[in-house]
C-alpha cells in the first residue's frame, strides 16, 4: 500500500510509469505491503496458466514463501533507483533515498526483489550507472552492493527526521510497522542484499 498519492503516466524509462503526486523526502516509507493487498497462494500461483504466471512474474512481488501479491501501482527499474526495498522485522517496505519531487517518476532497483527462480531482463533506465542486465540469480558486483547499503543506511538514518504518513495509517500491519519504527531510534542496516534494520 502506498503512504502517497501516486498516478500513472507514460514513463522515460520503459512504457508507463507512477509518478508523485507530492514532494517526498529522503527516509520517508513510501510503500508496504499490508493486510489488504491482493495475495495469491505459492498454491494457487503454480494452478495458472503459463500466461497468467507470465503476468505475475512481471506485475507481482513474491515472498521468500512462494505467495505473491499485486501491488496497487507498477514502479519501473532503474539503476539508480530513488526508492530502495527493506524488511522491518519481516515486513516489506520501500524507503526514498534520495529526495523526490512532485511529478518525479519513483523507480526501484529490481536486483533487490526476491524471486525463486531466475530470470534477466535489458535495463533501459538510461542512468549513469546502469548495469545494462538486471535480474535474479546473477551476481550483484560488490560496488553496487555498497551502493545499495550506503543509500539505504543514509535514508534509514532519517526516518525519525521526516513526516511519516504511515504513523498515522490505521491497517493492521502499518501499526506493527510503526511501532517497529519507534522502537528503533537509533536503527542500522545490516549490510546484506536483502536489507533488514536493527537496533
Amino acid at each position: 500500500m502506498y503512504t502517497i498519492e501516486i498516478y500513472e503516466d507514460k514513463s522515460n524509462i520503459h512504457g508507463n510509469g507512477i509518478f508523485s503526486e507530492e514532494f517526498i523526502p529522503k527516509g520517508f516509507i513510501i510503500f508496504y505491503l499490508s493486510s489488504n493487498e491482493n495475495y495469491i497462494s505459492k498454491n494457487e500461483a503454480q494452478s495458472f496458466s503459463a500466461e497468467k504466471r507470465d503476468q505475475l512474474s512481471k506485475y507481482g512481488v513474491e515472498d521468500e514463501a512462494g505467495n505473491w501479491t499485486m501491488s496497487d501501482g507498477d514502479a519501473n527499474h532503474s539503476c539508480d533507483a530513488n526508492v530502495l526495498s527493506l524488511f522491518i522485522d519481516g515486513i516489506y517496505c520501500d524507503i526514498a533515498v534520495k529526495d523526490i519531487q512532485a511529478g518525479d517518476e519513483i523507480a526501484l532497483d529490481y536486483g533487490l526483489l526476491y524471486s525463486s527462480f531466475s530470470w534477466s531482463m535489458e535495463c533501459k533506465c538510461h542512468s549513469h550507472i546502469c548495469r545494462k542486465i538486471v535480474g535474479s540469480g546473477l551476481s550483484v558486483d560488490p560496488k553496487t552492493q555498497m551502493l545499495w547499503q550506503s543509500r539505504i543506511s543514509d535514508a534509514v538514518s532519517r526516518i525519525h527526521y521526516v513526516k511519516q504518513n504511515l504513523f498515522s495509517v490505521q491497517e493492521e500491519i502499518a501499526r506493527a510497522l510503526t511501532l517497529t519504527l519507534k522502537s528503533k531510534i537509533n536503527a542500522n542496516v545490516f549490510p546484506y542484499i536483502k536489507f533488514s534494520l536493527i537496533s
